[in-house]
């Protein structure tokens, strides 16, 4: 964005203009149109941006949102709508009409600039997610000095901050349907891919996505350990495996995805990969809708009675009840910890 408000538009910057072919040219030159992947991708973003509205709906109410760890998951689900909308719906378009760049320049720059900064805010909100669940199980004390009140509203406008900069002070990716994917190249030139390197982007992907992971790893060696004081084995280890693979699914998707972005930038990987890291950047911001309904049981509990359906008392209520007595947390601290850790994240 700030080499657009030094040039006065983005084709007046040389790297980014477009003028040695029409639109169509380069289309035809390094464009390929994908019409059933386009339909597939625009449909799916679609129905994921949907099934959001009654989560985000269902965090908004009074009882949930008082609590600070679902103030972040709000925050963080609108982020993933937004970014669907872009890498969805917005790419289904761009790759039925097989465009590249040039095609569409200030569509697919503005886009690109847009779904950078929603990601790299994504994954710092999550970072701070699993650092919020961490402290509320280890130091309520950390917990309260950084999350009560409206110091969460702080927070979250560090992560708001966060992502600002990536739109404004570091380079876009651009969409390519020859490669179905978002790249820095807008492929204008030859041999100059390397001017467009966006280090910025490369340090969140591997340092805030590997602090996520981490955190995800601490957080469910600690739980793990709280939960065998308070239950028999077979129901600490249910447990346990619950969150480690919930947490797994989330880690790996972010992980694959950042991975094959920074690789792409520096060797040649094959297009079959770069499809993989585009569906991985995708999932990483939808499939917290699927999480949330398999594994969240405050979530789904609470559709299910919006939509008048019975709900049944399972392990993870009875554990909580006897985690509540043996540990001594608050009824807040045990519902934060138990409506909060299984089944909930990016």
């Amino acid at each position: 964005m700030n080499e657009i408000i030094r040039s006065g538009n983005i084709q007046a910057n040389p790297l980014y203009n477009c003028s040695f072919y029409s639109p169509e040219e380069w289309s035809k030159r390094l464009g390929i149109t994908r019409p059933i992947h386009g339909i597939a991708e625009g449909v799916f973003g679609i129905l994921i941006a949907i099934a959001y509205i009654p989560m985000i709906n269902l965090m908004l109410e009074k009882d949930h949102y008082k609590m600070s760890c679902y103030k972040i998951m709000i925050f963080l689900a609108i982020v993933d709508v937004l970014s669907i909308v872009l890498i969805c719906p917005i790419e289904g378009w761009l790759a039925y009409h097989g465009a590249v760049y040039c095609t569409y320049p200030n569509l697919i720059f503005l886009s690109g600039m847009s779904a950078q900064s929603l990601w790299c805010c994504s994954c710092v909100t999550a970072l701070i997610l699993v650092t919020n669940r961490l402290f509320d199980l280890l130091s309520s004390k950390a917990s309260s000095f950084l999350f009560d009140g409206k110091r969460t509203y702080i927070v979250i406008f560090l992560a708001i901050c966060y992502g600002l900069y990536f739109f404004f002070f570091t380079r876009p990716v651009l969409f390519n349907s020859k490669f179905h994917s978002w790249q820095y190249d807008p492929m204008i030139y030859e041999g100059r891919s390397s001017e467009y390197t966006n280090v910025a982007t490369i340090y969140n992907n591997v340092l805030v996505v590997f602090a996520t992971c981490l955190m995800y790893v601490v957080f469910c060696i600690a739980l793990g350990s709280k939960l065998k004081s308070v239950s028999g084995p077979s129901e600490s280890r249910n447990a346990s495996i619950q969150i480690f693979f919930q947490s797994a699914m989330i880690c790996t998707v972010n992980f694959v995805a950042s991975m094959i972005f920074v690789s792409m930038n520096y060797i040649v990987v094959p297009p079959w990969l770069i499809i993989v890291g585009n569906l991985s950047w995708q999932l990483g911001h939808s499939a917290p809708v699927f999480i949330y309904l398999i594994f969240n049981k405050t979530i789904r509990n609470g559709i299910l009675r919006k939509l008048g359906l019975k709900v049944d008392r399972n392990v993870v209520s009875i554990l909580r009840d006897r985690f509540q007595k043996a540990i001594g947390f608050s009824k807040k601290q045990t519902k934060v910890m138990f409506s909060t850790s299984i089944g909930t994240g990016h």
